[in-house]
């Protein structure tokens, strides 16, 4: 796991919402001629800021256009020379707009592939590993502006045979969950030992990282056991009682690793395989080789379930993998409902751990992982309804398994009837306490308006999918008066949740304190889904009367 350093603990709440639907392709890019990079060992690196692009940072990097970096690492933060990729973690933050990252060698063209997805007003963490240039270099591009953290906490060295540094793949276990016993504590930290088989001298551990029911806004490290916390992190939690994922790469002691959360909450830790030590006998399984980033499975697309066909609940999908051993990858769960994804080496028993938790309301999520493969490939079984996205880094030399179970089954429930349920009117008193607070004249209830966002607010149920405005003319003449207009949708039924966004959002908070307007309509209706969930939509219609 790749640490994101501490500067990123100034977090905004976000709840499992969305303002618009989410641009969630990458843009298109002419293919790079895909050169590969030699085997090469993993090599631990004390995690060290390679890039900032926050006014006041130390910089780093080199800006290329608006919405690109390139970033030189020769000579830096201790990478040893002749490294040919690099695992990071990659940090997205300060965004007024939903969007995407992409890391790339910086010698070749981007590819149509994303490491990192974040919605406006979040701060967003993902490991990677990133393949560099001859000349050490590398690239990130955001798909709207956004500022860009980088961390590197380890390189590739290319070696024919190797003692320490080599990728041994492990069944997926879970090494630690704190669910069992009490919860950490803000300011907290836990230590786990190695997991049992594993070397002393083992120098890192694959692992995935969740923390859930998050007690405050903050940020996560894990570091070897028995050092000095880095100056670092590798996920954050954007608000309470949240759920998020980190995987990656994470530099071990021979006490193991210590896990430290800022704002507490519970943690689980689930681990797929260790980087050997340097008593290891010297070999060639385990080595890496970079690629050029390829999407191997999109089910948005044409895909081994067809075209444009989700994983369904409890369901999934089994794709081939083009060489044996462990894929090093990204997966994106796009338009899932709340709950977990399993990735696993096709046709061999599921394990009780999770790849990456979506959780619903547009929000688009990504993980990195290691997986070993099996002759069929891997396997990826999710608990709720979701696209997923597979994106290729490399892959570690090695055996793959052999499958001996049946494919998994993708089976669309049972079509039932969708309920909504009446329109309810809630918020008024925050959004005049707000004004109040800013010096502005409080808003009273427009009757005119409050039916008119009922009526939007139960067409945006009805439709479902990707949220649209509503026409202003049509608004304008219901109302009587000019007005402005706030929708978005959330997971769930708490009206809450919408209203903390229109906070957050720059231009949905402009409208909340716009001092001209003197009337106000609030709707909420919630749509009750057996296939797709509880959504709740809201509009706000602000008038001029």
């Amino acid at each position: 796991m790749h640490v994101l350093p501490a500067p990123l603990r100034r977090l905004i709440p976000v709840a499992f919402v969305a303002l618009t639907a989410v641009s969630l392709h990458p843009l298109s890019g002419a293919t790079a001629q895909a050169a590969t990079a030699p085997q090469a060992a993993f090599v631990p690196v004390q995690p060290c800021r390679l890039a900032d692009t926050r006014p006041g940072s130390a910089g780093g990097y080199t800006r290329v256009d608006p919405l690109t970096i390139s970033i030189s690492t020769r000579g830096r933060c201790g990478i040893p020379a002749g490294a040919t990729s690099l695992a990071v973690t990659l940090g997205a933050l300060q965004s007024q707009n939903p969007g995407f990252l992409t890391a790339f060698a910086a010698d070749q063209t981007r590819p149509t592939v994303s490491n990192l997805n974040y919605l406006a007003g979040q701060i967003r963490a993902n490991g990677s590993i990133v393949k560099t240039d001859a000349n050490g270099a590398l690239r990130i591009f955001t798909s709207v502006p956004a500022d860009v953290i980088v961390d590197v906490v380890g390189a590739f060295v290319p070696s024919n045979a190797a003692s320490a540094g080599r990728f041994v793949p492990r069944p997926s276990a879970r090494l630690f969950d704190s669910r069992s016993g009490q919860i950490v504590a803000p300011g907290g930290s836990i230590t786990i030992p190695l997991p049992t088989g594993i070397p002393v001298d083992a120098v890192a551990l694959a692992l995935n990282v969740t923390v859930t029911g998050s007690t405050l806004p903050g940020f996560v490290t894990a570091f070897p056991a028995g050092t000095t916390q880095p100056f670092a992190s590798m996920l954050n939690l954007d608000t309470t009682q949240q759920t998020r994922a980190a995987g990656g790469i994470v530099a071990v002691s021979r006490l193991g690793i210590t896990v430290f959360l800022s704002g507490g909450g519970h943690v689980i830790v689930d681990f797929s395989g260790y980087f050997t030590g340097p008593t290891a006998a010297a070999g060639s399984d385990g080595l890496f080789t970079a690629v050029e980033p390829t999407r191997a499975l999109d089910t948005r697309l044409a895909s081994p379930l067809g075209v444009n066909v989700p994983i369904y609940p409890l369901s999934g999908v089994e794709f081939a993998t083009a060489r044996t051993g462990a894929m090093a990858y990204n997966v994106t769960s796009v338009d899932g409902d709340p709950g977990f994804i399993r990735a696993f080496p096709a046709g061999t028993a599921q394990p009780t751990t999770s790849t990456i938790n979506a959780v619903g309301g547009g929000d688009v999520v990504a993980n990195f992982a290691i997986t070993q493969t099996s002759d069929r490939g891997i396997d990826v079984w999710s608990q709720p309804r979701t696209h997923l996205l597979v994106d290729v880094q490399g892959w570690f030399s090695g055996p793959s398994l052999v499958a001996s179970i049946p494919p998994p089954s993708n089976i669309a429930p049972p079509v039932s009837s969708v309920t909504y349920s009446p329109c309810t009117n809630g918020g008024l008193d925050r959004v005049n306490a707000e004004r109040m607070r800013v010096g502005v004249a409080q808003l009273a209830v427009n009757p005119a308006a409050q039916a008119f966002a009922c009526l939007w607010a139960l067409h945006l149920a009805q439709i479902g999918g990707a949220l649209s405005h509503s026409d202003s003319p049509t608004r304008a003449a219901a109302v009587g008066c000019s007005t402005g207009e706030n929708v978005a949708y959330a997971s769930g039924t708490s009206t809450a949740l919408l209203m903390d966004l229109w906070f957050r959002s720059a231009p949905h908070y402009a409208n909340i304190i716009y001092p001209t307007y003197v009337g106000i309509g609030l709707g909420y209706v919630t749509r009750y889904d057996p296939v797709n969930g509880t959504i709740t939509y809201g509009s706000t219609v602000f008038s001029l009367c």
